[in-house]
């Protein structure tokens, strides 16, 4: 059954006559007459009834006008769909990013985002980063901002943005009214760490690695904020993103030795090309952020 077959059908069911609904189809009477008959013959059996002034529908026809009506203001309504989504007009795009990374940067992204494309709708997904990469490898998410820990080969990404991180100490700690501090200072200190899976453990645990040292963990926690409550009730000291640098009780000092910073990446499946709303979102992800 052919889109332009159903065409010709409803012609003819409203004109009555073979010949003007070929002209309002700019086909040839007998092109039109062809695609009725084989029209026809798949529905088993006739649509018409042939007569010199033109045609009537049977019983076969009547019943069949309905469904041939909707089948092609169906299509048409897909057609417009698909003209509108092209248009981003509408639409929907699936963003990954970590928890805490997202509370202080998809505020702004979004709102750019809506204000320039009302109608496309932006689904979120929060996971670690590692998570965030498994979600992309089987088409979850289009999008995800993470950190270097999630990054995989069959990914592409670019840098969206570097930032420094900083230790986090109990306001009262002998240590607090330091500026700057190097890993050995606070080697025995107790240290309150990410759980497994969470990228930001990764992180750390690497940077003590490459000092030649090993925390001394205490606690362990599934969020930045415990942590960092955790820091503020005197329990131990941590390792922050700057981005958080702001919880009250915690004194902040940068890192002399070794220096410490994580970067923030915007990654896409490299074999999956992006929907034109994935598109729209990742140039006001890179517009806001640079």
């Amino acid at each position: 059954m052919e889109t332009h077959q159903l065409r010709y059908f409803l012609a003819v069911a409203q004109t009555g006559l073979f010949t003007t609904a070929a002209r309002q189809c700019n086909v040839s009477q007998p092109s039109l007459s062809i695609q009725v008959a084989k029209l026809e013959q798949e529905l088993g059996g006739p649509l018409f009834e042939r007569t010199r002034k033109g045609g009537r529908l049977t019983a076969r026809g009547e019943t069949f006008l309905p469904r041939a009506k909707a089948i092609l203001e169906q299509m048409e309504s897909a057609r417009e769909d698909a003209k509108a989504l092209s248009g981003l007009t509408m639409g929907k795009v699936t963003l990954g990013c970590m928890p805490t990374t997202g509370a202080h940067l998809l505020p702004p992204i979004l709102s750019a985002f809506r204000k320039a494309h009302p109608k496309i709708q932006v689904q979120l997904k929060e996971e670690s980063s590692p998570d965030l990469a498994r979600d992309l490898e089987q088409g979850e998410v289009e999008l995800a901002i993470m950190d270097e820990e999630g990054l995989r080969p069959g990914l592409d990404h670019q840098t969206i943005l570097t930032e420094e991180l900083l230790l986090a100490l109990p306001a009262r700690h002998p240590l607090a009214g330091k500026k700057t501090l190097n890993l050995k200072q606070i080697a025995e200190e107790p240290f309150i760490l990410m759980k497994p899976g969470h990228g930001f453990r990764q992180i750390t645990l690497d940077l003590f690695r490459r000092a030649g040292l090993e925390p001394k963990v205490v606690f362990e926690s599934g969020g930045i904020e415990t942590v960092q409550a955790l820091v503020s009730a005197g329990l131990g000291i941590s390792l922050v993103p700057q981005m958080v640098a702001k919880f009250q009780g915690v004194a902040y000092a940068a890192l002399s030795h070794p220096k410490a910073d994580r970067t923030l990446s915007l990654a896409w499946r490299r074999k999956a090309p992006l929907s034109a709303a994935a598109e729209a979102l990742k140039k006001t992800i890179t517009a806001t952020l640079q």
